[in-house]
């Protein structure tokens, strides 16, 4: 009798089953549970090719190199023989190692493939595993092809219709029960992973507890309130515990799609967590809470709070997509990707989402549910039966509303298994409610946590903007034209503040590196009467890490009455606490210019007359071209309409109404692939953000004080070097790289890597991953790239 192995010294019918009953575990919370456990049992079918079995005793050295993602697919459709081809499972099962493929693609290897199939069927029924005991597939008959609530749904010839549409989420959701526990379990039986995986080098999370978490929360929340009143005025306080009450008063109320809006200031990152937890006490079946935050900043910011307040034990960051690079093409093609341990061991690292408490990007939520690649996928089924809370959701791109909405929809519809509810947070509430003459896509009826009056209640939305009134726009709310300044005439007005403290907020890196270096050199010229520590920097080509230590000397400065100068990107506008008493914004969008508006007066502490966010056109930059300029001249015709009042909560869904007029297409391209089963095109065709960067990994930097320089690690350059040891990245380790990791422009790539500034982890062995040389990242950045050289300033940033 021949024993068939999936890896080495790892039998594949042990795989097969402990797969399937994984997978089983995960969909059950989506309704899935059946297609999962068949697809676990099927899905390397093609693994008990004798071929196969040459090449993983041979390691790769004999054998013909063949799909075996293939044959399970072959079973499930069947030879075409009248009964019910299983998609969604077919589907899942083909891509589990390549990625999810077009069904017209899976169908054409059916007839070829199918008495492959069978054949391997009979020969696992004589591996010597079993003994006598009977294979778990007696016969080939699966079962109906689709769950009862989704098989109810419409489906119509031209597959536009929700039935379709349903699948194809259904499909993502099975796809990654099966990729997680195929994943799962290749871990557990590699020894050399075991080896470096253990439990004291892992985070092992605590259990999702409503109460317990609610328990810490409420506690810190009183301790908060205590340190809060020796900061913020008492109105401000006021709206805090209002909107915090409210949450608490709402979350009893049936899962489904919540809108929060709170102004900038009064609370909302706390309040929903407050909400999501109650709400999870009143749904015993949520299992987890996700926070969806479009910048890097605020992200640490906010995992940095939850994980003060819960422990680490529960709270997951995760924002890099270095961990897995694309598929290569020759594999997306053909599959012959049966053994290869150096690329099943990056497989295993892939984030998978299992923690109670996750912080992670829009980028990373919405590009893994239209992604086509098993590395993004894994995570998707522990979406299900979450509360999933969007902060500053006004960031949404209008060109991708359309499958957004209808996904996010799906995710919280009574009707469907998923179990989600969604919360809306933001202080400029976009209109994503349906209308249905000049907005069909929009969300059906989410229902607000604060009361908006709508209903006939009190109106506390316009109640707690009138109270937090603290701040004026001069030039925003004037008749005329917004002034033309150069970079020099707003470094003289910064440096010029009565109270030595203001920040400014640009359009883009290269503007905040020009106006940066201008406020500098300005400062030198002027006989440094501000001091060269008290003028800082922020934008994305810093590591996280780096970020957050700007941040914080910032707030400590802020809060000593200290001089204090930041030139930043927008990164800093969306939830990013830092109060300053008077903010510089150059004209943008009508949004952005009110959350930049959210860092004046922050804590009101000052009379709303004297705390001004003065908005100007930079004369030595242009505005970025795309949605961001139409954004921007929606903006200015909302001022000539006279109803840019960023006081009056309304005028938000009047700007995002013209936006939305102009920007979210009629037809939508993504929607129509995805109602096909086309997941390459979906995936081609969805791009959250247009990311022309790549990785690096700061492992060292140099600072500079008075001529000396002094090298420090990072804290991942330990990390990093036990990684190199052993040849392979382990989870931990990339959960540990994201807060030291930069992207770069793909345009330096070249040069840079010529130049021995970058290198491919591993002495050049693995790409999926560059690392910076021990002497590139320091004060001024990266010299001769058109990168700035500061002068005694510790900014360490590639720019």
């Amino acid at each position: 009798m021949i024993k068939y192995l999936a890896h080495p010294n790892h039998p594949l019918p042990k795989h097969l089953i402990d797969v399937a009953e994984k997978a089983a575990r995960f969909a059950r919370c989506f309704g899935g549970d059946r297609h999962a456990r068949l697809a676990g049992l099927l899905h390397d079918l093609g693994k008990a090719e004798p071929e196969f079995l040459k090449r993983i005793c041979s390691n790769d050295k004999d054998g013909k190199k063949e799909p075996h993602a293939l044959h399970g697919a072959a079973l499930v459709l069947g030879n075409g023989s009248g009964r019910e081809p299983v998609w969604p499972v077919a589907l899942a099962i083909n891509g589990h190692h390549a990625g999810l493929h077009n069904r017209g693609n899976v169908e054409k290897k059916r007839r070829e493939y199918f008495p492959k199939a069978m054949a391997a069927m009979d020969r696992l029924k004589g591996d010597e595993t079993w003994k006598g005991q009977t294979w778990p597939l007696i016969d080939s008959d699966f079962g109906s092809n689709l769950p009862d609530w989704l098989a109810k749904l419409s489906f119509d010839a031209r597959m536009t219709s929700e039935g379709w549409l349903a699948v194809e989420l259904y499909t993502r959701f099975l796809f990654s029960a099966l990729i997680d526990a195929d994943r799962l379990d290749t871990e557990e039986n590699d020894p050399e992973v075991q080896k470096h995986n253990s439990p004291e080098k892992r985070r092992d999370w605590n259990a999702f507890n409503a109460d317990t978490l609610l328990a810490k929360l409420n506690i810190h929340i009183q301790e908060l309130a205590a340190t809060a009143a020796k900061k913020a005025s008492a109105s401000v306080l006021a709206v805090r515990n209002e909107v915090v009450n409210e949450c608490r008063n709402s979350a009893s109320k049936d899962r489904g799609v919540f809108t929060l809006t709170v102004p900038t200031g009064g609370g909302k990152t706390l309040a929903s967590m407050v909400f999501a937890l109650d709400h999870a006490k009143a749904h015993p079946q949520i299992r987890r809470v996700i926070v969806v935050i479009p910048y890097l900043s605020i992200i640490q910011q906010t995992a940095k709070i939850l994980a003060d307040v819960f422990g680490e034990k529960y709270v997951l960051e995760h924002h890099s997509q270095a961990a897995d690079p694309p598929i290569d093409k020759k594999i997306q093609s053909d599959d012959t990707d049966g053994y290869d341990q150096k690329r099943t061991r990056r497989q295993l690292a892939a984030e998978n989402w299992d923690a109670p408490l996750i912080v992670t990007t829009s980028v990373q939520f919405f590009d893994s549910l239209f992604s086509r690649r098993p590395a993004d996928a894994r995570k998707l089924h522990n979406i299900a039966q979450s509360v999933i809370i969007f902060d500053e959701v006004q960031t949404l791109p209008p060109i991708l509303l359309r499958p957004i909405l209808d996904v996010l929809g799906e995710l919280a519809n009574p009707e469907r298994p998923y179990g989600c509810s969604i919360v809306l947070c933001t202080a400029t509430q976009p209109a994503l409610t349906r209308h249905e003459d000049d907005f069909p896509c929009g969300l059906r009826n989410p229902r607000p946590i604060i009361s908006d009056g709508r209903d006939g209640s009190p109106n506390l939305v316009e109640k707690h903007f009138e109270i937090l009134r603290r701040t004026t726009y001069p030039e925003l709310e004037s008749k005329e034209a917004v002034p033309t300044l150069t970079w020099e005439q707003i470094a003289e007005r910064l440096l010029a503040s009565s109270q030595k403290q203001g920040l400014v907020v640009v359009n883009t890196r290269r503007h905040a590196r020009d106006l940066f270096q201008k406020v500098v050199s300005l400062s030198v010229k002027n006989g440094n009467s501000t001091p060269a520590n008290a003028i800082f920097h922020l934008s994305t080509w810093m590591t996280p890490a780096h970020r957050l230590e700007v941040l914080e000397t910032v707030r400590q400065r802020l809060d000593a009455g200290q001089p204090c100068f930041l030139i930043s990107t927008q990164c800093i506008e969306a939830g990013v606490d830092v109060d300053f008493p008077v903010v510089w914004r150059a004209f943008a969008p009508y949004d952005s210019i009110v959350q930049a508006g959210g860092r004046c007066n922050r804590n009101g502490n000052l009379p709303a007359e004297e705390a001004q966010v003065h908005i100007f056109k930079p004369k030595d930059g242009k505005i970025p071209p795309g949605l961001y300029e139409t954004a921007t001249n929606q903006t200015e015709l909302l001022r000539k309409l006279d109803r840019a009042k960023p006081h009056d909560h309304t005028s938000f869904g009047d700007y995002f109404r013209l936006l939305y007029q102009l920007s979210v297409p009629d037809e939508c391209e993504i929607q129509t692939q995805r109602g096909q089963l086309h997941f390459e095109e979906v995936n081609d065709l969805f791009h959250f953000i247009e990311d022309n960067s790549f990785p690096v990994l700061v492992r060292q930097f140099i600072e500079e004080t008075n001529g000396a320089k002094v090298q420090h690690d990072t804290k991942s350059a330990k990390v990093y070097a036990d990684a190199e040891r052993r040849s392979f990245f382990l989870r931990e380790d990339w959960r540990t790289f994201q807060r030291d990791i930069i992207n770069l422009p793909v345009y330096n790539q070249n040069e840079l890597i010529s130049q021995h500034i970058i290198t491919p982890a591993f002495q050049g062995r693995d790409e999926s991953l560059y690392v910076l040389t021990g002497d590139a990242y320091y004060e001024g950045g990266l010299h001769g790239f058109g990168f700035y050289s500061g002068a005694n300033y510790s900014e360490r940033t590639v720019l």
